[in-house]
C-alpha cells in the first residue's frame, strides 16, 4: 500500500517506458478486470503529429461551454503529473491519484504494464461516474496507441507529418495508415489538412469503414486569419455556418487552423445529440482555459516565449510564424533535442533565421548532447551545458529589439515553467 501522493508518482515513472510490443492484450485484459471503465461515458479520440494537445483542450472547452463534465486526457505534463488528468479543467488530487493508483495496484498490478498504459488505465478509471464526456490524446501513432480501446463518438486526426519514425514510421505514409487507426466504423472522423502523399491512405481507411470524413480545406477551414502579437482572430466555415471574429491566444496560423478542426469537432458532436448551439457559445468558450508549454508568454520586457515544438514541421511553423508576427525583433532561440529526433534539420531551419541558437542538452539518456550536432558549419550556433545558468546571461544581454524563444521539448519547457514563475 503506497503512503502518500508521491510514492504513487514514483511507482508510475517506475513502470517500464515502453511495452515490447504493439500488442494492446495487456491493456485490454487490465481494462476487462476493472469492468471496462472507459466504455461508461462518451469519448472523443485525438492523434496527430502536431497540434492534438491544443484541438484538446479547445474542445474541452467548447463542450464545457454547454454544462458537460468533460475529461481531459493528455501528455505530457509540465509542471506537475495531475496535469495529464483533468475535469473540467480541474487536475486529479493528489488524493484520489493517490486512493486510485492503490486500488489499480490491487487489481491489475499482476499485468505486466508499461507507464503509459498504467496512466491510461488510470485516467479511463478515474473518468468513471465522473464525466459525461472525456477527450482522449492518443500518445504516439494510433493504431496500437495505448489508448485506441475505445470506441469514440468520433475521431480526430490533427495533422500527419514525420515524427516517431523509428517507431511508426519510417515513410509519411507509414505514419498515416498508423493514425489512420483511430478510425472506428461508421464514426465521423474529422482531419486537419492532408497532404496530398497520405489523403488517399486516410480517406481509403474512411470509406472501408463506412466512416463520415470532415477534411479542413476540403469541409471547412478559416478565413481572414490575422495575427496581432499574441492574439490570433479568423473566422470559422462550413458549408452551413459561418463564426466571424474568433480569437484566441497564440502566435501562429496553425494555432487557427487546430481551433477550427475543435470547432467543427464540436458542432458534428452537438448535431449528433441533436442540440443546436450558437456562434457567441463558441467564441466565449474556445479559448477560455490553457494548457501550459503551448505558445506561452512567459516574460514581456524583454519578451520570452516558450512553445513545446519538437519536430521539423512544428519547428518550421513556430519560426517562420515568429519572423512574421515579430519581423522587427531579432529572435534567440534555446534549443534542446532529443536523439530521436529531426535535430539536423530543425538545426539547417533555425540558423540561418535567428540571430543565434544556444543548443543545450537535458538530464536525460534520450537527449541529444555537442557530439551529436556538427556545430562547425555555423557561426551563429553554441552549445552550453548548464541552461539555467546560460539563461540569465542571456536575459541579462537582451534589449527591447530582440526576443528568446524557448523549445524543442516539453521537458526542457517543464523544467524552466518555474524559473519565470
Amino acid at each position: 500500500m503506497l503512503e502518500n501522493y508521491q510514492a504513487a508518482v514514483n511507482y508510475i515513472h517506475g513502470l517500464p517506458k515502453f511495452q515490447r510490443t504493439n500488442d494492446l492484450g495487456n491493456i485490454k485484459q487490465a481494462l476487462h478486470r476493472l469492468n471496462d471503465p472507459q466504455n461508461d461515458y462518451e469519448t472523443i479520440h485525438i492523434t496527430g503529429t502536431n497540434g492534438k494537445g491544443t484541438t484538446t483542450n479547445f474542445l474541452a472547452n467548447l463542450l464545457e461551454g454547454t454544462g458537460k463534465r468533460v475529461g481531459m486526457f493528455t501528455s505530457p505534463f509540465i509542471t506537475r503529473f495531475n496535469e495529464r488528468i483533468q475535469i473540467n479543467h480541474q487536475y486529479i488530487s493528489d488524493a484520489d491519484l493517490l486512493e486510485n493508483v492503490n486500488y489499480l495496484i490491487e487489481k491489475i498490478g499482476d499485468i505486466p504494464l508499461a507507464e503509459f498504459e498504467f496512466v491510461t488505465i488510470l485516467g479511463y478509471f478515474y473518468f468513471r461516474g465522473r464525466v459525461d464526456v472525456a477527450v482522449i490524446e492518443a500518445g504516439i501513432g494510433a493504431k496500437h496507441d495505448k489508448t485506441n480501446v475505445i470506441t469514440p463518438v468520433l475521431s480526430i486526426i490533427t495533422s500527419i507529418d514525420l515524427d516517431h519514425e523509428k517507431l511508426i514510421g519510417p515513410t509519411i505514409q507509414d505514419i498515416a495508415q498508423e493514425k489512420s487507426g483511430i478510425i472506428k466504423p461508421e464514426r465521423p472522423i474529422i482531419t486537419g489538412f492532408l497532404q496530398e502523399s497520405v489523403r488517399s491512405i486516410v480517406e481509403t481507411t474512411a470509406t472501408e469503414k463506412n466512416s463520415p470524413i470532415f477534411e479542413f480545406g476540403q469541409d471547412f477551414g478559416i478565413r481572414n486569419y490575422k495575427n496581432n502579437g499574441f492574439d490570433v482572430s479568423f473566422t470559422y466555415y462550413d458549408d452551413k455556418v459561418t463564426v466571424e471574429e474568433i480569437h484566441c491566444q497564440g502566435f501562429e496560423k496553425t494555432t487557427a487552423m487546430n481551433a477550427s478542426i475543435a470547432i467543427q469537432s464540436f458542432w458534428l458532436y452537438q448535431k449528433i445529440h441533436h442540440v443546436s448551439i450558437t456562434a457567441k457559445t463558441i467564441i466565449d468558450n474556445l479559448d477560455k482555459k490553457h494548457l501550459p508549454g503551448r505558445a506561452q508568454v512567459m516574460h514581456e520586457n524583454p519578451l520570452v516565449l516558450m512553445d513545446g515544438a519538437h519536430n521539423i514541421s512544428a519547428i518550421y511553423n513556430l519560426i517562420n510564424s515568429l519572423i512574421k508576427n515579430y519581423e522587427n525583433k531579432d529572435i534567440i532561440v534555446l534549443y534542446a533535442g532529443m536523439k530521436d529526433k529531426d535535430r539536423h534539420e530543425i538545426l539547417e531551419e533555425l540558423a540561418p533565421k535567428v540571430k543565434h541558437v544556444y543548443i543545450t542538452k537535458l538530464d536525460m539518456a534520450r537527449s541529444a548532447t555537442a557530439d551529436d550536432y556538427n556545430l562547425s558549419q555555423y557561426e551563429n550556433v553554441s552549445f552550453v551545458e548548464n541552461y539555467r545558468k546560460e539563461l540569465q546571461k542571456i536575459l541579462n544581454g537582451m534589449n527591447s529589439n530582440q526576443l528568446l524563444l524557448i523549445t524543442g521539448s516539453f521537458y526542457l519547457i517543464s523544467d524552466l515553467e518555474d524559473y519565470f514563475s
